[in-house]
């Protein structure tokens, strides 16, 4: 073969070079040009034959493999939101099915409730939630912040039987499920605690204010410590410090105009209890907690529960968005009277709880 590969493309050469020396002859250059188009037809039969010396020979390449064809999806889509469903985010049911998902929790997190097509289930916060699909489905876990209380530049620490504050100082506690108050030894219910905060002051400093997840909290006097009381939300405290003959950075209120006076001015003799040299008592704390309803004010915004200074006032809003009816330390009254009031204010003087209940058509 690569003998006569050879000798065709000799042939071929010697062709063209008598026709760049025949001078034109339109006869003979006719001849020549089938006789070069027969000979490379023979070249591209040599070639076709297994000769080509130009290029090498290619590796062979495995044919790709294409996923087996998969069966028309068909019936009620289902959707997990923040959760699966047997390892899967989404499948097709038929017909009414009884699913489980379970709920894709980061760190920190814990479940807070579960919604079925928007409707919440606040009676079910498990890590799995049992349902029936209806129709098109979309199951989500609705995650919040696990319960735990941190407290920075502060120290906490577990109340006696007579709510005083004793046992090991500690700066955080993670109260999602049961535990025991390592002072009276009872056992306490998960999402639910009580303690004592006082802040870690070093020499030369003093308390500026108090920082409440994140809010700055101002007081007419210094607050070094106080009591928590049934505290069910992650919360984190931090005393904000400053050097103690640095003046205060509290807001001052804007002064009034001083009224021209009509008389002699009265002297008071000063309230010894109120002059800076005395020992600041604590701050009275009353806890605030929401059944299918949330409030906003003394830092909170949307809580379902925490712990508020007494006279703070407070907003309360239904978490629902039927009509419905009003228990707790708010009384609307009989079920259809004051049905329609979504949200009222409130002030703080005590512990107090509140709870909407709402029609399910």
């Amino acid at each position: 073969m690569r003998r006569t590969f050879a000798v065709l493309l000799v042939a071929l050469l010697l062709f063209c070079l008598t026709a760049c020396q025949s001078g034109g002859n339109n006869v003979e250059l006719e001849a020549m040009k089938k006789q070069m188009q027969m000979m490379q037809q023979q070249l591209d039969e040599a070639k076709q034959a297994g000769y080509n010396p130009s290029a090498p020979a290619a590796a062979s390449t495995p044919e790709p493999t294409l996923p087996a064809p998969t069966e028309d999806e068909s019936g009620d889509l289902v959707l997990a939101l923040h959760s699966t469903i047997d390892g899967e985010t989404s499948l097709f049911t038929d017909g009414a099915t009884e699913l489980v998902a379970t709920a894709v929790i980061p760190k920190g997190m814990a479940v807070d409730y579960w919604e079925l097509n928007g409707e919440p289930y606040y009676e079910d916060m498990e890590d799995t939630f049992l349902f029936t699909t209806q129709g098109n489905t979309v199951v989500d876990a609705k995650l919040r912040p696990e319960r735990k209380v941190t407290a920075i530049n502060a120290e906490m620490q577990f109340l006696d039987e007579k709510n005083k504050p004793k046992g090991d100082a500690f700066t955080e506690f993670v109260f999602e499920e049961d535990y025991e108050n390592p002072v009276t030894k009872e056992a306490m219910p998960s999402g639910w605690i009580t303690v004592n905060v006082e802040a870690v002051i070093p020499r030369g400093y003093d308390v500026d204010y108090w920082l409440i997840n994140g809010v700055p909290y101002y007081y007419s006097r210094t607050v070094r410590s106080f009591k928590m009381y049934d505290l069910n939300e992650a919360t984190e405290y931090e005393v904000v410090l400053k050097k103690e003959s640095a003046p205060s950075s509290t807001p001052k209120p804007t002064p009034k105009p001083t009224p021209k006076p009509t008389q002699a001015p009265i002297y008071y003799e000063p309230d010894p209890e109120s002059t800076p040299n005395s020992t600041p008592e604590p701050v009275t704390y009353y806890s605030v907690s929401c059944t299918q309803c949330t409030f906003s004010g003394g830092g909170y915004s949307g809580a379902t529960s925490g712990s508020v200074p007494a006279g703070t006032r407070i907003t309360v809003s239904t978490s629902w968005q039927s009509e419905g009816w009003w228990e707790g330390s708010y009384v609307a009254g009989a079920f259809g009277v004051d049905s329609g009031v979504k949200s009222f204010s409130y002030t703080v003087n005590s512990d107090c709880s509140f709870a909407h209940y709402g029609i399910v058509n």
